[in-house]
């Protein structure tokens, strides 16, 4: 029903922005996302995905480490033209663990409205990518050029009765730089915890390789999709849907599609999940070694 709410606020707007179009790539029109350049169109690793819970391959590929993410940070808040970008400045924030190959140091956290990632096919109001950057190279460019450069965590927001107090502070920031003949960044009033963007408990998420979401569609990736949830409210979503893109249009949606999975892999990971919770010995195979083991009880008897 939540979802449903959402659906039919965010389908009122969508089909009227079809037909515009945008200076270098949009979201739709003659410049939107089946018209993307290059790999956009070509790769093979692409995202967003929609993941089927059925397929995707349980394991346990060890917890994440979200390192000072529970620091207070000042922080600018800029319309992109594309969509809402928030910078923090201070000390290195990290993400390690979860089988990721090294520490990676976030660079930026933006928001799409709706969701990119679907599950099940099943999309959610708002979705939230935290970019982070291998520490072995300087900067997130840099990065982007080389496999597994990237690991961008994705956190869904679904439709919820009441607001998330959370999100206040960025979205007060957001009325300031939703038109881009204003002001295109502001300053926060108040420091943001990063954490409190974040579902308390991350000990399942889905894991698998692939690419950014806007062109140049870089695939260079690791992506984690958190599994649980953080709620939004639909007046909420609004104040995201009335920002104003690089071509002073209302950005009513900046969600790409869903690209095929091809023969990638999607890992779900659950903490203390083991293979062998699910391994089922045939009956015959007891039956049998039932049986020897009678025997060998009768041939040890005087």
């Amino acid at each position: 029903m939540k979802f449903l709410i959402f659906a039919a606020v965010f389908l009122l707007d969508r089909d009227a922005f079809l037909a515009h179009g945008s200076d270098d790539w949009s979201y739709w029109g003659e410049n939107g996302p089946e018209h993307w350049p290059g790999i956009c169109n070509t790769g093979e690793n692409q995202s967003p995905i929609d993941i089927i819970t059925d397929d995707a391959v349980k394991t346990d590929l060890g917890s994440l480490k979200f390192t000072r993410y529970d620091f207070a940070f000042s922080a600018d808040v800029v319309n992109t033209g594309h969509s809402i970008q928030v910078g923090l400045t201070g000390v290195p924030i990290h993400l390690k663990g979860g089988s990721l190959p090294t520490t990676y140091v976030l660079d930026q956290m933006h928001f799409h409205w709706g969701s990119e990632h679907t599950i099940n096919g099943e999309q959610e109001a708002l979705e939230l990518h935290l970019v982070h950057y291998s520490k072995d190279y300087d900067n997130v460019t840099y990065a982007s050029e080389f496999e597994n450069g990237l690991a961008v965590v994705a956190v869904l927001f679904e439709v919820s009765n009441e607001d998330n107090l959370y999100l206040e502070q960025i979205l007060e920031a957001v009325k300031t730089v939703s038109s881009l003949n204003s002001t295109a960044t502001t300053k926060l009033q108040t420091k943001l915890i990063p954490s409190l963007l974040l579902p308390k408990d991350h000990s399942s998420y889905y894991r698998y390789y692939g690419s950014l979401t806007t062109p140049e569609c870089k695939e260079a990736a690791i992506w984690t999709v958190l599994d649980n949830k953080m709620p939004i409210s639909v007046s909420q979503i609004e104040i995201f849907r009335k920002v104003v893109n690089s071509n002073n249009e209302t950005l009513a949606y900046n969600n790409r599609p869903t690209q095929d999975l091809g023969s990638r892999t999607v890992y779900h990971h659950l903490e203390g999940y083991s293979s062998a919770h699910n391994l089922q010995i045939p009956k015959t195979l007891l039956v049998i070694v039932g049986f020897f083991s009678v025997l060998m009880q009768g041939a040890r008897s005087p």
